[in-house]
């Protein structure tokens, strides 16, 4: 697992050196506006609509996912290469997009390895170290670049340095993949697609509310991420060098909450956590909007790994517990692809519309709005779906079984 710990490490520092400052690169460097800033934004999403899934069902039949990481690492590297040197606006759109394409698929194919792997390890009774202990890895590579820019932005040094910065940990992240350990491929039975298996359980009467909630609430991440680096930037007045800073504040808060996740767990259970990440988020949003100021920018960052884990680690978990062995990456793309897609691209697109007619305030505003949709049909509607380990206790034990999930 120490291969695939460097894999989350270095990934994420590839996208944490681009996405604190990406707007405000094309604020200063492209001169666009915000309406073309969501449309940036919107673009870099579009190839979740599709990408994720096929890459992800190619992994589950045919293709090695590490190979597919390499792929997607050295893709990510050449377009943000090129992305440095445009001048072009036009040209700096349409490598958003393929930007996206080439990374898109990352996250969700890691996960998928690391659940495919996991599941292995078990079998053959080796110990797995817990999918947050892992993924926190990926929180520490995320901070890693703004604090290796800090210095360079505070000399003086263009917004446009994230791209050299991002593209070295693209090729870090490049060569770790080669040292990734193998993963045998599950027998699979009958002719279904594994991208199909895994539409059908998300599509099951429970599992719909869940989706239909981070529907809203990834809708509501797209907006309050598509801009905050310009808010924190022209609105509330945080010094240039610092934006990343602030930001990577609320990333350092997530270290803290993912190491209490497993005792979070057990006390309030991983629908308990989404519920706490959901209310983080609205307030959070809530606050930014009616008092914009640096005081209140930091305060907020306290609520960031809570939103964090409801957001982006207790799906991935819930998820996990409801795959087979036949589409455990599967299952993570189409999700990606159906909700995460839809709502990240629809998300930016609102928040530039809203942001250049309305002002950044609304836009977060609109999010809080949108997030307290998302924690009321998680809250009220959706029922916890329990660990497997659990269901079989329920199912041995007469009587209502009791344990944490």
């Amino acid at each position: 697992m120490t291969a695939l710990r460097r894999q989350y490490f270095f990934s994420y520092a590839a996208i944490g050196g681009v996405m604190p400052l990406a707007t405000v690169f094309l604020r200063e460097q492209g001169g666009f506006d915000f309406l073309h800033i969501g449309l940036a934004m919107a673009l870099m999403g579009a190839p979740t609509l599709c990408s994720p899934a096929l890459l992800t069902l190619l992994a589950d039949r045919n293709l090695d996912p590490r190979r597919i990481l390499a792929a997607a690492s050295a893709g990510s590297a050449l377009v943000l290469s090129a992305m440095f040197l445009s001048r072009d606006s036009a040209a700096t759109l349409a490598l958003f997009f393929l930007h996206g394409l080439s990374s898109v698929a990352m996250l969700p194919l890691q996960d998928g390895y690391y659940f495919s792997l996991a599941e292995e390890r078990r079998r053959l009774g080796e110990g797995v170290p817990e999918y947050p202990k892992v993924r926190l890895w990926g929180t520490l590579g995320y901070m890693l670049p703004s604090l290796i820019l800090y210095y360079p932005l505070y000399r003086g040094a263009g917004v446009g340095t994230i791209l050299p910065c991002a593209v070295v940990f693209n090729l870090l992240s490049l060569l770790n993949s080669f040292t990734l350990a193998p993963v045998a491929k599950a027998r699979r039975t009958g002719m279904r697609l594994p991208s199909g298996e895994a539409l059908r359980t998300l599509l099951a009467p429970n599992v719909r509310w869940l989706c239909l909630g981070l529907l809203f609430a990834y809708f509501a991440a797209a907006t309050y991420y598509s801009f905050i680096g310009n808010y924190l930037d022209e609105v509330v007045g945080v010094p240039r060098p610092c934006v990343a800073l602030v930001i990577q504040l609320g990333v350092l808060v997530e270290v803290g909450c993912t190491l209490l996740m497993p005792w979070l767990q057990r006390l309030i259970h991983l629908k308990g956590i989404m519920v706490l990440g959901l209310c983080c988020m609205v307030t959070r949003m809530a606050l930014l909007s009616f008092f914009p100021s640096i005081p209140v920018a930091v305060l907020v960052q306290f609520g960031h790994g809570f939103e964090v884990l409801a957001l982006y680690v207790g799906p991935i978990m819930f998820l996990n517990r409801l795959a087979g062995d036949g589409f455990r990456s599967s299952i993570q793309g189409v999700f990606t692809m159906a909700v995460g897609g839809t709502a990240r691209v629809t998300g930016c697109l609102t928040a530039g519309l809203v942001a250049s007619h309305s002002g950044l305030g609304t836009t977060l505003l609109l999010g809080a709005s949108l997030g307290t949709c998302s924690l009321f049909v998680i809250a009220f509607l959706f029922s916890r779906i329990p660990p497997r380990e659990e269901l079989r206790e329920m199912a041995a034990t007469p009587g209502p079984a009791n344990g944490g999930g």
